[in-house]
């Protein structure tokens, strides 16, 4: 190999190095941006989770509510039935007592 032939290898090598020093150097910036947006998505996944358990603790508490709610429904239910049939039986008294003419009147 002659000296103008060591020469350009050389200049070859030191070209190669210095695009290889760039490109890592490229390479570092990018996975640093990589890790700031790695670290942000981290943030916002936590975020949404600590979001989804708390939407979860509300379901829970309105499906107690909700069930509360029907429980007392049903027992509104059942006094109101219980109300009506005391109607019911109060209304054919009344109409009992006013047929026999128990209304103060006499039949005569």
């Amino acid at each position: 190999m002659t000296d103008e032939e060591m020469q350009r290898a050389i200049e070859f090598i030191i070209q190669q190095q210095a695009q290889f020093v760039t490109d890592l150097q490229e390479m570092r910036e990018i996975q640093s941006k990589f890790a700031g947006q790695l670290s942000t998505l981290t943030d916002a996944t936590l975020g949404l989770v600590g979001m989804v358990s708390r939407v979860a603790e509300a379901q829970a508490k309105t499906e107690a509510n909700v069930s509360a709610l029907a429980e007392a429904q049903a027992n509104t239910n059942a006094t109101v039935a219980e109300l009506a049939d005391r109607v019911d039986a109060f209304i054919t008294v009344v109409e009992r007592y006013i047929s026999e003419g128990r209304n103060g009147k006499s039949n005569h």
